[in-house]
């Protein structure tokens, strides 16, 4: 082991990074964190594996096309920050990190995982954003005690009925993929706050009702031409994002989310919006610019705290009278 860690202290000499470690070989042995962020890295060396006590490594910001195999045998891992790099595959035995709570891969080239990724079953953080990844195996199921899940920006056309395990699950990111259609154990998560499925190609969705936890919703960007579940069940949700669909009308449920801070309705296809949108009492952002709207609900007049108004782009629209607007891009 100690000839291992004089390699890795003359590895680290090489690239010009002895001033970021301590030079004595037995703090070397016992280092927790290691930051190698933005040091122009194009590989690691093997005698990383080494670092038998590591807990935190940072390789973010490289040119890493790969990780080596004894990275794998940091088995005290427990936080892994790789995002911005080249990888396009991790090494096959990549689930023995069995201590990693969190794991970054965000933009890299990833287009498979290997099966024994899905045995990471500590994992609550995990960030897999911009690769090119098109598969999910069913296995992904195990990972249980994830909190907060990011895999938008990939080539999904379908994911596996895998999140009716995932009860603690508070975030979830699946935004610019190419998914057609949701799984349905995505009704199953009982404690989702964040939904955000932005640009994909949605046409209908599955009972999203089930989340009555939810507090953001994004659903821009789609092919959505209805809303087929019962908004007024999402009575804890603050941010609602609709914009750029096919929507010809909203449900007058909507008027019921008493918590609204947020509603963007914009370029769609609609005529009227519901009378009773001046019920969204804590609203304070609202945009229905690019729409086919020649009047305004009275009702809007309602809406006391309402501070930003978009409604260029409809049928000659003119700026309502709320006291409390501090911004309308029409006069």
């Amino acid at each position: 082991m100690n000839e291992q860690i004089r390699d890795f202290a003359q590895w680290i000499k090489s690239q010009g990074l002895e001033h970021t470690l301590p030079r004595e070989l037995s703090k070397l042995e016992n280092l927790t964190t290691l930051d190698l962020n933005r040091k122009k890295l194009k590989s690691l060396p093997e005698s990383i594996g080494a670092l038998q006590n590591l807990s935190v490594l940072k390789i973010s910001g490289n040119r890493l096309r790969e990780l080596p195999k004894s990275i794998c045998s940091l088995k005290n891992l427990r936080n892994l920050q790789c995002e911005n790099n080249l990888l396009e595959s991790l090494p096959e035995n990549f689930g023995a990190l069995r201590s990693l709570v969190i794991l970054n891969l965000n933009g890299n080239q990833l287009n498979t995982l290997p099966q024994s990724f899905y045995d990471l079953t500590n994992l609550t953080r995990l960030t897999l954003a911009v690769n090119r990844l098109s598969h999910l195996d069913l296995a992904f199921k195990n990972l249980k005690k994830l909190l907060h899940v990011s895999l938008d920006t990939n080539y999904f056309e379908r994911l596996p009925e895998v999140f009716g395990s995932m009860q603690s699950l508070y975030f979830l990111d699946l935004s610019f993929n190419k998914l057609t259609t949701l799984p349905e154990s995505l009704g199953e998560i009982k404690e989702l706050e964040t939904l955000i499925l932005e640009g994909n190609l949605l046409k209908n969705l599955p009972s999203l009702e089930a989340h009555d936890m939810l507090v953001k919703l994004n659903l821009a960007s789609n092919h959505l031409s209805s809303i087929d579940f019962d908004l007024s069940k999402l009575e804890d949700l603050q941010i609602l994002s609709l914009e750029n669909n096919l929507l010809e009308q909203v449900p007058a449920a909507l008027c019921t989310l008493a918590k609204l801070t947020s509603l963007d309705l914009s370029a769609n296809r609609l005529s009227t919006l519901p009378e009773c949108i001046g019920n969204l009492v804590s609203l304070y952002e609202l945009d229905v610019e690019e729409n086919l709207l020649s009047s305004l609900p009275n009702s809007i007049q309602n809406l006391t705290h309402l501070k930003t108004l978009f409604i260029a782009n409809n049928h000659d629209l003119k700026k309502p009278s709320i006291p409390s607007l501090e911004y309308c891009d029409v006069e």
